[in-house]
């Protein structure tokens, strides 16, 4: 066993970077950490928390290295500090286990859900790694995410690794009817959530051509060598309105333009602004765009923001979005709002302030909420603007920093989960891709390619929000959050000795 144990955690870490998009080996990931649960077996905190570390080095680094694209430095801190929580996990449960195993147990779940809910919470955000999101592209074992969001899902997982490990470990002295049972609870929990699924499709009520809204999704993939050189914003524009008139054409209401779609200061530039607003009352269609923003906050003082404005025809003005949730080391660095010091480092970031207002906006009666980028990650931050009476959910993103890699349909399919946690309608528009559109069963209706031009008309059916994940919120998180804090002081209330061969 002891020669087996590095092979084991090199096998779970490998195994589950293929079940998460764009691999679609997703069931795989109700089994994939029992090499690891086994590999820990029997070790004391110190080597389980190599051991830890080494599996979530693999497979952080397998998930997220197309950060490197952007930052080499970035991405390896990145890949460090994440897998810091598998391996603190089991530093933790190993001296659980000789307490308590059956706490130990379902410490383990508990503990890795409430870190990537954490992960919300502060300006040290990157909530990507919840492990529901291996089930993205399964339609049917996904829809219980409207009860409990995505972390149900992940605890759901997690959970049946854990009583499969249960099942077959040594370390516990189970008699065979609780083998058997812990295996029974395996194959219950897998097919109820599959069947849940199965039942929520197949009851779909019919939907009425005439109640629904046709969305215009502009993909004008502006690379990054371009995107940002004055001399190409004149062709950023024509392509732009030559692509609205098509989706004009075809019957869009509602024409919408990706994240800083317009790379120049839109409002703040009259002539610019005047040309994109006299452009959407010739089409007679409301125009949503990204654009950078800014405001003056005293003489030769200004914050920036980046933001989403709505230009409707025939009416004066715009309405405004500024994104909230900005990325950390990229858009800002995290807690300059706090400390001004930090205001002056200098790695390269943008230099955007974080908005305040939850914008809804209101086309004709049909409420939307628009997020920017990585704000479709936070399962919260979307359910707020479903509870203030958003109707569909727009996303727009440029995620062209990443080149050909698996963020982009990583990040797109994330967006799945937000529209079967809300019971709402989501459509995303990407500079360079993926764009889409998701009815509110988490079916992708329309889906685009990568890197190139083109637009897409969907057909969506805008209504309230009525899921119980809308409802509760994160309770699921903050019950665990509540678990997790009572394992640890029991953890380490008494130390005790522990043997185990070196490796």
């Amino acid at each position: 066993m002891e020669k087996a144990r590095p092979y084991l955690v090199i096998l779970s870490a490998f195994i589950s970077v293929f079940c998460f998009p764009p691999f679609k080996f997703g069931p795989m990931i109700f089994i994939t950490l029992v090499p690891l649960f086994l590999a820990i077996e029997g070790l004391s905190p110190s080597k389980a928390f190599k051991y830890g570390f080494i599996w979530g080095f693999i497979f952080y680094l397998g998930y997220i290295y197309y950060i490197a694209w952007v930052t080499i430095p970035g991405m390896l801190a990145a890949v460090l500090i994440m897998s810091l929580i598998p391996a603190t996990a089991f530093w933790v449960y190993v001296r659980l286990l000789q307490k308590s195993p059956g706490m130990a147990l379902v410490f383990l779940p508990s503990y890795f859900i409430v870190w990537n809910w954490l992960f919300t919470m502060s300006d040290f955000n990157y909530p990507w790694m919840d492990i529901g999101y291996a089930l993205g592209y399964y339609v049917p074992f996904i829809q219980a995410a409207e009860i409990g969001g995505v972390y149900l899902i992940s605890l759901v997982i997690l959970v049946v690794n854990t009583c499969l490990y249960a099942s077959i470990s040594e370390k516990f002295h189970l008699g065979p009817r609780n083998r058997t049972t812990l295996r029974f609870v395996f194959v219950v929990l897998i097919s109820a959530l599959f069947l849940y699924g199965y039942w929520r499709l197949s009851n779909i009520p019919p939907q009425h051509e005439k109640d629904g809204l046709s969305i215009g999704l502009i993909q004008g993939n502006m690379t990054r060598d371009v995107k940002w050189k004055p001399e190409y914003l004149q062709e950023n524009f024509e392509r732009y309105f030559d692509m609205s008139r098509k989706a004009a054409n075809a019957g869009a209401d509602l024409i919408i333009w990706p994240e800083t779609a317009t790379p120049t200061y839109l409002v703040q530039y009259s002539t610019h602004f005047n040309r994109f607003k006299n452009f959407a009352d010739s089409l007679g269609v409301p125009i949503l765009t990204g654009t950078p923003f800014y405001e003056s906050v005293g003489p030769g003082e200004y914050v920036y923001f980046n933001s989403a404005i709505l230009a409707e025809p025939g009416k004066e003005g715009y309405e405004i979005y500024k994104k909230i949730h900005l990325v950390p080391m990229s858009e800002k660095i995290p807690l300059s709002g706090r400390f001004k010091v930090l205001k002056e480092i200098r790695l390269g970031q943008a230099d955007w302030s974080s908005g305040s207002e939850r914008t809804i906006f209101d086309l004709d009666g049909y409420k939307f909420a628009t997020v920017i980028c990585i704000e479709s990650v936070y399962p919260g931050y979307c359910r707020e603007f479903a509870q203030r009476d958003a109707e569909f959910l727009v996303v727009i993103t440029n995620d062209m920093w990443f080149g050909r890699t698996s963020l982009l349909e990583q990040h797109a399919m994330m967006s799945v989960f937000r529209a079967v946690e809300n019971r709402i309608p989501v459509v995303r528009a990407a500079n360079t891709g993926i764009s889409m559109s998701i009815d509110k069963w988490g079916r992708i209706v329309e889906k685009s390619d990568i890197f190139t031009v083109e637009y897409l008309i969907s057909r969506i059916y805008p209504e309230e929000s009525n899921s119980v994940y809308g409802s509760i919120g994160d309770i699921i998180p903050r019950v665990l959050l509540a678990f997790v804090f009572i394992s640890l002081v029991i953890a380490f209330v008494k130390r005790k000795r522990y043997n185990s061969k070196s490796w």
